[in-house]
């Protein structure tokens, strides 16, 4: 288990980071767009995990039954179209700093779907509720709608630009949180945690490649520091994956426990935020705040999990 911990605090650090160096790619007049960003990421964290997964795991790729590759096709789909795509537009629309917080939600979204998943008898899932899981729940969601500070109470009317960006960080929340419990379901039905990763990495970028590519392979040309934090964010993306990966597949792990110590990241991302961002983020007291509870709420998660 302490070593599905370790795992789990390397995926705040790769998550967190992710965001604010997202946020450097798509910033100012060099830019990239969001969807051209999110490829270019995309490409990077393929990269990386392909490389690893090609130098440790070559056999058991070669033996991955046709039927694999459909799952690995629906969970690229669902983690990066639907999760990354998704939050790098929020992030465009109202910041780093306050999109990362809602994205945290992940582990709500996570352990409600592995306490269903358990109701339905699904094999491999044994997530039980109790009492300071649905306190911490409370409080995480109460903390998430803190984060949005005034906007929440006076722009709803006015700022569609932002109410579109927390939906879209809201429902990347809920991609990021099936795709948790479904890497982990792959990965035990077809061996190891990095090819998964890997797998829908490369299968992601199969297809957004037709759809976006040309204009990506335009911004890498012209736009050379933005696509340096770009790539530099999919790096830390695809190793926060792996590490999730790993950690919710050993044996003993609970999506409860887990989900929620990763969706600490915004604190890496606030903090983050604070030295590089200053000139696009504004981080409130409100945002601050908010952030803390979540965490908090977190913190009773996983006593409850520990302690169920």
């Amino acid at each position: 288990m302490l070593l599905s911990l370790g795992l789990a605090c390397i995926s705040v650090l790769g998550f967190g980071s992710s965001a604010v160096l997202a946020r450097l790619g798509m910033s100012g007049l060099g830019g990239l767009r969001p969807m051209p960003g999110a490829l270019v990421s995309l490409v990077a964290s393929t990269l990386l995990a392909g490389t690893l997964a090609l130098a440790f795991e070559f056999q058991a790729i070669i033996a991955l039954p046709a039927v694999a590759m459909v799952w690995l096709l629906g969970n690229g789909i669902l983690t990066y179209m639907g999760g990354r795509s998704q939050q790098y537009i929020a992030i465009s629309l109202v910041g780093a700093s306050r999109v990362t917080p809602i994205v945290g939600g992940a582990a709500l979204f996570a352990a409600l779907y592995a306490i269903m998943f358990t109701r339905f008898g699904v094999p491999g899932f044994d997530e039980h509720l109790n009492a300071p899981i649905a306190v911490g729940t409370v409080v995480v969601v109460a903390g998430l709608a803190l984060t949005g500070g005034n906007f929440l109470r006076q722009s709803w009317g006015r700022d569609w630009h932002s109410v579109l960006g927390y939906v879209l960080a809201l429902s990347a929340a809920a991609c990021y949180g099936a795709a948790t419990l479904s890497g982990r379901v792959l990965s035990n039905l077809y061996g190891s945690p990095l090819i998964m990763a890997a797998g829908s990495m490369f299968f992601a970028t199969l297809v957004l490649l037709p759809l976006f590519g040309r204009e990506a392979s335009q911004n890498v040309k012209s736009s050379r520091w933005a696509t340096f934090y770009l790539f530099l964010a999919g790096f830390a993306a695809a190793c926060a994956v792996m590490s999730l990966y790993f950690a919710v597949t050993r044996e003993g792990s609970s999506i409860l426990v887990l989900s929620p110590i990763v969706s600490c990241n915004p604190l890496v991302t606030l903090l983050l935020a604070r030295l590089f961002l200053r000139g696009n983020e504004t981080v409130t007291k409100e945002l601050v705040i908010g952030t803390l509870m979540a965490v908090g709420g977190v913190t009773l998660v996983v006593v409850g999990g520990i302690t169920g």
